[in-house]
């Protein structure tokens, strides 16, 4: 079992925009092979807002592919050629943290 979950600081301009990639990303995981749960979190508070995103899969494999489909590639290769030209648009995101997790019962005992 692999765990992975994304925190996603965000502008407060940015807040509707980023709830409905939150929702397309957590319904993109729930249908593709490999993956067992997906959930979207936000806290808001008076001076910041955070995304959370927890998903759960077989394999760190799984979630790897989900990473490597061909729509989220073509996406980033989109922001790579608009920043390079000085057409992209501003940054939603002021910071992102993630972290993955395995189960215990499945770490490899020490040699």
């Amino acid at each position: 079992m692999y765990i992975r979950t994304v925190a996603f600081e965000v502008i407060p301009e940015g807040k509707e925009i980023f709830l409905a990639k939150m929702k397309k990303d957590t319904a993109s995981m729930k249908t593709f092979a490999g993956c067992h749960s997906a959930e979207a979190w936000f806290s808001e508070s008076k001076d910041s807002l955070v995304f959370q995103l927890v998903s759960k899969w077989t394999e760190k494999k799984a979630f790897q592919a989900w990473l490597k489909r061909p729509e989220h590639l073509q996406k980033h290769r989109d922001a790579y050629r608009a920043e390079k030209e000085g057409t992209a648009k501003p940054s939603l995101v002021l910071s992102k943290t993630g972290q993955e997790f395995v189960l215990i019962d499945e770490e490899p005992s020490p040699s």
